[in-house]
């Protein structure tokens, strides 16, 4: 993970770093070149100077022309002879600022007391005062060129404003390239903000933003986790509207016509219209109150009400209350199994929610069968407890078996299906994900459905 923090943190270490060489190395480059001077004048100048002025008193003028031709080839540097007057003693012209160095006897003779030779780095020039072998001086000059001397490194070194502005442009590139990458993403990240804010929910952050490997990449993929759950919760809304607006319609439609029929029927018909209104009233209140509660359960309203309970207990009661219910329609609910555990939760939205199940797998057992719930402590796990509640009817076709859970979904064409709205199931898919459990529906291979709910445990005892 290349975080953003250690981007940041480097680019200014190197940007420190890099200011800290660059005025170091300003410094040096503006010293290499007196000091190569001086090596070079130290160790070659002396001798080269006193060969001349010997090969000058004994084999002449020629002799000391020919060695400096020869000595000009090699290093590329252009030599001139002097005696100590400042006189040119070789047939060749010389440069102005050349002749008036070498009339500068007080500059020649002060540099020859310390053993040193005259230089000046800026115009290539060195100078050595020697005795000849009868005790008179001579003087050897050279030049190089002032661009070999002289280069950019030089100047920069020399110049402390134009070190600066090298110093500056260099540091400012850094920090605009380190400001580039951290401001970029951030600008598409803020675009792509504005458009889910203006409602365009199928906006995703760029792919260059969800490849980073820093907090700014991370922000981006969660981002996109974010836009889509909200495009996926919009729609589901939008569904959710649409299949309520046509489920409230029904039994509208239907209490509309049956006070249609009122209104002309005869005192002993007005009876069964009656009756009609009531049943779709009921009806209406029913759905209403599932879901104002499937409402209540999606925006967390009641979170702050969690308590530690007795699942088992609360399990048996829902057992008890649907057998009551039950018996008057010739079926049984029979309680098979019942560890002992206690659930963190909100017990009456879980017990809601297990009605729900317990009802509905009534509601679909024939007469004369039992409905079964078990609960068990998962064998792999002791920190999670399974509620299996079995019926023994027609079961579910196996293409809707994920969909039962979803808000009016029914299966079609089975018997007393009219009597749901649809609603109870979606009611405990909402509640057990509400308390971090799953729900699940299998056909048993011997007929019927089996609704599994899976909770985890509290370890705190009542």
């Amino acid at each position: 993970m290349r975080s953003l923090f250690v981007k940041i943190f480097l680019g200014f270490v190197v940007v420190v770093i890099l200011v800290g060489t660059s005025l170091e190395t300003s410094s040096i480059l503006a010293n290499y070149y007196e000091v190569r001077w001086q090596m070079v004048l130290h160790s070659i100048m002396p001798m080269e100077a006193e060969k001349c002025a010997r090969l000058y008193e004994q084999s002449g003028k020629q002799a000391v022309e020919d060695y400096l031709d020869e000595m000009q080839k090699q290093k590329s540097v252009r030599f001139y002879f002097f005696d100590e007057d400042g006189n040119l003693l070789i047939d060749r012209g010389a440069p102005e600022i050349i002749l008036r160095l070498a009339k500068s006897k007080e500059g020649l003779e002060r540099t020859a007391r310390q053993n040193l030779s005259m230089v000046d780095p800026r115009r290539g020039i060195g100078m050595r005062l020697v005795p000849g072998p009868s005790g008179k001086r001579y003087v050897l000059a050279f030049q190089q060129s002032p661009n070999l001397i002289m280069p950019v490194s030089e100047a920069v070194g020399t110049h402390p404003y134009l070190r600066l502005l090298v110093v500056g442009l260099l540091g400012t590139g850094l920090c605009l390239l380190l400001t580039l990458h951290i401001t970029k993403p951030i600008r598409r990240l803020r675009a792509a903000t504005q458009n889910i804010a203006s409602g365009k929910l199928k906006t995703r952050v760029d792919k260059s933003v969800r490849r980073r490997h820093d907090e700014i990449g991370m922000l981006g993929r969660d981002f996109d986790q974010m836009a889509n759950q909200i495009e996926a919760l919009v729609a589901a809304q939008r569904e959710l509207l649409g299949d309520v607006s046509h489920e409230l319609r029904s039994p509208l439609a239907r209490m509309i016509v049956a006070l249609g029929l009122l209104k002309q029927a005869s005192p002993d018909e007005a009876v069964e219209y009656v009756n009609r209104i009531n049943t779709e009233a009921d009806r209406l209140d029913k759905m209403i109150g599932q879901l104002l509660t499937l409402t209540r359960i999606e925006s967390g309203a009641e979170l702050a009400q969690r308590e530690t309970f007795d699942f088992t207990n609360l399990v048996q009661e829902v057992a008890a209350d649907g057998d009551f219910e039950a018996r008057a329609h010739h079926r049984e609910v029979k309680v098979t199994r019942a560890d002992a555990c206690t659930i963190s939760g909100i017990p009456e939205m879980l017990r809601s929610a297990i009605e729900n199940v317990v009802r509905n797998a009534i509601r679909y057992t024939p007469e004369g069968t039992t409905v079964e719930i078990a609960l068990a402590r998962l064998v792999e796990s002791d920190e999670k407890v399974v509620l299996t509640i079995r019926d023994h009817g027609p079961g579910v076709p196996k293409i809707m078996l994920a969909g039962i859970f979803q808000p009016f979904q029914r299966v079609p064409a089975a018997e007393n299906n009219s009597e749901g709205a649809g609603l109870g199931l979606a009611i405990a898919d909402r509640v057990v994900q509400m308390h971090n459990g799953q729900i699940r529906a299998v056909n048993a291979d011997d007929g019927g459905l089996i609704v599994e709910i899976v909770l985890p445990v509290s370890e705190a005892r009542l």
